[in-house]
């Protein structure tokens, strides 16, 4: 049977109308924006303790676990505190990766930096490798308020002899202004600061 041509063009009519809104509906949506977290830089790093020398510095390879975060950030988008105990969850400002990798390798290079001449290396480790100490990190909190600081809480446990004895328990509570309130950029940089101090005293525990 065929179509009336008055229907035909009304079809069309719609299904043009009907890609029109999709087109816009889609134009309208805001692009996403990522960030992530950086590392102190060397010749802005603490000056902390001496260098191990040399044939100590050597015989030291430090492990770290993947560092743990709370099941509120385990997701892409940037999440803020606002008042009345509400979570913000910013919808289009998101993580360039999984956020716990992401503090992982951070704090790693952060390490590295304050333990001048010592190794780290993230576990677990494709092969066996002669480990002197390890440490596990788990944060509780690691966020902004949307007109306040950047916090960290964390609590970490360092390990002796490979990972098998229990040296020190440790916790750090860490707070950065954020250059602008509210501005996912500056809390990323904000608590990129407070990882820095969260590996200053994992580093001093492990001199």
């Amino acid at each position: 049977m065929r179509i009336p041509m008055a229907l035909a063009r009304h079809t069309r009519r719609l299904l043009l109308c009907a890609s029109a809104v999709a087109l816009l509906a889609a134009c309208s949506t805001p692009p996403s924006r990522f960030y992530h977290l950086d590392a102190v830089a060397p010749d802005t790093a603490p000056s902390g303790a001496a260098p191990l020398r040399g044939a100590e510095a050597q015989r030291r390879v430090i492990g770290l676990e993947g560092v743990k975060v709370p099941g509120y950030l385990d997701r892409s988008e940037l999440v803020m505190r606002a008042p009345g105990n509400r979570l913000v969850v910013r919808e289009f400002d998101r993580w360039g990766g999984p956020l716990d990798e992401m503090v992982t390798r951070t704090l790693l290079r952060n390490l590295e930096t304050d333990l001048s001449g010592t190794e780290v290396v993230g576990l677990p480790l494709q092969r066996d490798f002669p480990l002197s100490q390890v440490v596990e990190v788990t944060l509780d909190r690691f966020d902004a308020a949307e007109d306040g600081p950047a916090v960290l809480e964390a609590r970490w446990r360092v390990f002796d002899q490979g990972g098998d004895r229990l040296r020190r328990l440790g916790h750090t509570a860490a707070q950065e202004p954020v250059s602008a309130a509210g501005d996912p950029g500056a809390v990323a940089d904000a608590l990129s600061r407070t990882l820095a101090r969260l590996a200053q005293d994992i580093a001093s525990a492990l001199r």
